[in-house]
């Protein structure tokens, strides 16, 4: 089937290519009666632009890149779908690439997305420690949920010292004394600032549960078995603090598969608090984001530095709240 052209939508209402285009593109003396009649007829005819012609004109493509480094995880495709509802509104689309967590699919990854045209991207960075890497890009680009500290990018992210204080001094608070932090072995702001936040609690609320503060490492997957295995070789613990509601989940089910009752042994703090917090037993207590903000906020950014426009602040940082539910 051939391709409709925007001659074919002039010619089926009679009108002159350059009234199409203007009207198409919001842009020069078109009433609106007829801007509305022309749209009409080429979402009839099943017109889409030329993308191609578009970036040869030097005019922008209408397309986003996106990088995120786990599209496994609930909480990215909250702030994906924030991205989307944001772009949507300024008539641009997205193209996702997700790296792993893998920094070479990370390089990989800018350089497809710049040979693919895109407008601009939006990049959560596996390594948040080499802002050299981020020079490297071309187009505009805004950070989403990381926080490079010395450089001048725009950022979209979170206070998570915050949420790693609030989420450790509530188990303080509830009376559990023996503190664990479970955290993935990655040099990334978030895991950076967790880890600070509960040391910070620890220590205001006494010099020895800061003395005896034990930060484990490891994936989602296992972060059980590393519990587990901690408890095993004679370390206790009454709270978990976990990274992210994906490894509090996981803890949760290995510790109740071995006969340990959570909340009332082991409390579990979780983060991100992914739409499954609420229907697992026992619903989870997490520190909660708002991820929609997180997605259209940086969206509406980048689109901005697309256009030109002044961007009045370069850092958005969102301060978290904690849900309290029955697991702690």
């Amino acid at each position: 089937m051939a391709r409709i052209t925007i001659k074919d939508v002039a010619k089926s209402l009679e009108l002159s290519v350059s009234t199409v285009s203007r009207a198409l593109n919001d842009k020069g003396d078109v009433d609106e009666k007829t801007r509305e009649k022309v749209k009409n007829r080429a979402r009839e005819l099943g017109y889409t632009p030329n993308m191609m012609a578009k970036a040869l004109k030097g005019k922008t493509l209408g397309l986003l890149g996106v990088i995120i480094d786990d599209n496994t995880n609930p909480f990215y495709a909250e702030v994906v779908k924030g991205m989307e509802r944001e772009a949507k509104k300024h008539e641009f689309h997205l193209l996702l690439v997700n790296t792993a967590a893998d920094y070479e699919e990370q390089v990989f990854a800018i350089e497809f997305l710049q040979n693919k045209g895109v407008d601009g991207i939006l990049i959560a960075p596996v390594d948040d420690t080499k802002p050299v890497e981020m020079d490297g890009i071309k187009v505009p680009f805004v950070i989403v949920g990381r926080h490079f500290e010395k450089s001048d990018f725009c950022e979209v992210y979170n206070d998570e010292e915050l949420g790693g204080y609030i989420a450790t001094r509530h188990l303080l608070e509830s009376g559990r004394s023996n503190i664990i932090t479970v955290q993935p072995d990655m040099n990334i702001f978030p895991t950076r600032g967790r880890s600070l936040g509960y040391r910070k609690a620890l220590q205001e609320y006494s010099a020895e549960s800061a003395n005896s503060a034990i930060e484990l490492k490891s994936s989602p997957e296992n972060a059980g078995k590393v519990v587990l295995e901690y408890l095993e070789s004679s370390g206790t613990c009454d709270a978990v603090f976990a990274y992210n509601d994906m490894y509090a989940l996981e803890i949760i089910a290995l510790l109740r598969s071995k006969g340990m009752r959570v909340p009332e042994e082991i409390a579990v703090v979780g983060y991100d608090d992914i739409p499954y917090s609420v229907y697992v037993c026992p619903t989870l207590t997490s520190v909660a984001l708002d991820k929609d903000w997180l997605g259209r906020t940086s969206t509406e950014m980048l689109i901005k530095m697309i256009k030109g426009k002044k961007i009045r602040e370069k850092r958005y940082v969102q301060k978290p709240v904690l849900r309290v539910r029955d697991s702690g």
